[in-house]
C-alpha cells in the first residue's frame, strides 16, 4: 500500500499523558505542562518519528513546537536531525507567535496575570520571552537557513507554522505570508481549535477569521489548517474556494474538550480533508487506522436525511493523498504510480480476515475498518526499507526507549517553572477565565458542535 501520512504532529515521543499531562480543557492542559522542565528534542523526536514508522506513516507534517525550550532555533537543529535519522519524509513547521502566551484574547491577559497570587506571578517569570524566534526577521532568517543547508535533503521540506490566530498578529502574519508566497513555503497552522479560542479569534476577527486569513494572502493549495473545529458557514466556503486543507484531529479533539469537527459537512463543501495524530490519538499509541476509523464513525448521523458518512475511497484518501497534498508534494507521494517515490507499505492481513472474511467484501473497506497500525510487516520510504517484522533497520528501539524514559524523569527532577500547587492555582485562574468568557458570549450552546450532520457549522 502507499504509505500513510500523518498531516499534523508534533514530534512528541513521550505523550503528554506519560508525562504525567491528564486529558482536559486544552487551555489548563496546556498551561499544565510548565512544571515540567524541557524535553530533549532530538530523542523524543527520533522516538516519535520511529513510532510512526512502526505503525505504516511514512510522511509527516511536525508543527512548530518541539522541546519547549528557549533556543528555539537548536531545538529545531536537533529536531531535523532526528527525522532524517529516522528515515520518515517531514515538513517541518516553523513556529511563530507574538501574543497571549499565558491566555487569549491577549488583551485579557495582564488582568488574569494581575490576579495571580505575587509567589506564582514570580515563577511565571516574563511570560512575554519568546518561545519561537524574536519577531519576523529572525523568524524568516532561520527559514532561509533551513532551506539552504536541507536544499539537498530529499525527505526534509518546510512550511512556515505560525502557532494559531489568537497567537500571532496580523503583522507578523503577513510577514511570514509574504516570504512563503516569494519561495513558495506552505503554510500550516493551528486554526479553532477549541470553543475558547472562537472567543479570542471573535475579538480579532470580528469579520470573520477566514476572511481575515483570506485578506492577509494566508489561504491557498499550500496551505493546511489543524483541527478546524470550529468554523463556520462562511469559513467553510472560503477553505473549500481557496484549495487549502482541513487536518482532521479526532482523538485529540475529543480528549481535550475540543469538539467534533463536522467532517462529512466539510467533505459535501469540497474542501480538502486529512488526517492528523497531534500526537494524542485514541489508544496514545500513533495508530492511524483507528484514528481514521474514529474520524469517519463520527459523521455517521443519526438523522436519516443526513450529509452519508465517508466512503472508503475519501477516507483512504485522508490518510494518503490529501495529506500529500497538503504537504506540496501531491504529485510525488500518497500513491504508487510510475515516477512517485517509493514510499510503500506492507501490510499483514492475518488479523482483518482471521477467522474470516466474506470474499466478496472490498478489501480496501476491510483494512480501513479493521486493519490496526501493528499489522504494519514493512515501511519503505524513498526505496530505502526503515523498517520490517518488528525491527528497525538502523535504530535498536529498546535502548532508544530508554534513553527516552531517563529524559522524561530528568524533566520532572530538574528544577521547573511551577511547581503541581502552582500549576493548579494557574489551571485554576484559567478555567474561570474561559467559563467566564463562554457564559458571557453564549456563542455555544454544547460541549460539541456536532449536533447532526445535515449542513450544521457553527453560525
Amino acid at each position: 500500500m502507499p504509505g500513510l501520512v500523518n498531516a499534523h504532529q508534533h514530534g512528541r515521543g513521550i505523550t503528554a499523558l506519560q508525562l504525567g499531562f491528564e486529558d482536559d480543557y486544552l487551555e489548563p492542559w496546556m498551561a499544565g505542562k510548565r512544571r515540567r522542565q524541557q524535553i530533549d528534542p532530538y530523542l523524543q523526536t527520533l522516538y516519535a518519528a520511529l513510532r510512526m514508522v512502526a505503525n505504516g506513516v511514512t510522511s509527516v507534517i511536525h508543527a512548530n513546537t518541539v522541546g519547549g525550550g528557549r533556543d528555539y532555533p537548536s531545538e529545531v537543529d536537533a529536531a531535523l536531525r532526528a527525522y532524517d535519522e529516522s528515515g520518515i519524509r517531514v515538513m517541518f513547521g516553523i513556529g511563530a507567535m507574538d501574543r497571549a502566551e499565558l491566555a487569549y484574547p491577549a488583551e485579557c491577559q495582564e488582568v488574569i496575570l494581575g490576579g495571580l497570587p505575587v509567589q506564582l506571578q514570580a515563577a511565571l517569570g516574563d511570560i512575554s520571552r519568546p518561545v519561537y524566534c524574536a519577531g519576523p526577521e529572525a523568524t524568516v532568517a532561520l527559514m532561509a537557513r533551513l532551506r539552504e543547508r536541507y536544499a539537498h535533503y530529499p525527505r526534509i521540506t518546510f512550511a512556515y507554522s505560525p502557532a494559531g490566530p489568537q497567537w500571532v498578529s496580523d503583522a507578523l502574519l503577513a510577514a511570514l505570508v509574504q516570504d512563503a508566497a516569494r519561495h513558495a513555503i506552505p503554510i500550516h497552522m493551528h486554526v479553532l481549535e477549541s470553543a475558547a479560542q472562537i472567543d479570542a479569534v471573535n475579538a480579532c476577527y470580528p469579520d470573520g477569521l477566514m476572511r481575515r486569513l483570506e485578506q492577509l494572502g494566508a489561504l491557498g493549495p499550500l496551505t493546511s489548517l489543524a483541527h478546524a473545529v470550529w468554523l463556520t458557514e462562511d469559513d467553510v466556503a472560503i477553505a473549500a474556494r481557496t484549495g487549502c486543507t482541513l487536518v482532521r484531529n479526532p482523538a485529540s479533539n475529543l480528549r481535550l474538550h475540543a469538539g467534533i469537527a463536522p467532517l462529512a459537512h466539510y467533505v459535501a463543501a469540497g474542501v480538502n480533508v486529512a488526517l492528523g495524530s497531534d500526537n494524542t490519538t485514541l489508544n496514545d499509541d500513533e495508530d492511524l487506522f483507528t484514528e481514521a476509523r474514529l474520524a469517519r464513525a463520527l459523521t455517521r448521523s443519526p438523522a436519516w436525511d443526513g450529509l452519508p458518512a465517508l466512503g472508503t475511497k475519501t477516507l483512504w484518501s485522508m490518510m494518503s493523498a490529501n495529506g500529500a497534498r497538503a504537504m506540496g508534494l501531491g504529485d510525488q507521494i500518497g500513491e504508487i504510480a510510475p515516477g512517485r517515490a517509493a514510499d510503500l507499505v506492507a501490510l499483514d492481513l492475518q488479523n482483518v480476515r482471521t477467522p474470516y472474511l466474506d470474499p466478496d467484501l472490498d478489501l480496501l473497506s476491510a483494512i480501513l475498518g479493521r486493519a490496526r497500525g501493528g499489522d504494519i510487516r514493512m515501511t519503505m520510504i524513498g526505496g530505502d526499507i526503515v523498517y520490517r517484522d518488528g525491527q528497525f533497520t538502523h535504530h535498536d528501539m529498546r535502548t532508544l526507549a530508554e534513553r527516552c524514559r531517563l529524559d522524561g524523569e530528568r524533566s520532572k527532577v530538574a528544577p521547573t517553572a511551577l511547581s503541581a500547587a502552582q500549576a493548579e492555582t494557574l489551571n485554576d485562574h484559567l478555567r474561570a477565565h474561559y467559563a467566564a468568557q463562554r457564559a458571557r458570549n453564549g456563542t455555544v450552546a454544547a460541549a460539541s458542535p456536532l449536533s447532526s450532520q445535515t449542513g450544521w457549522v457553527r453560525s
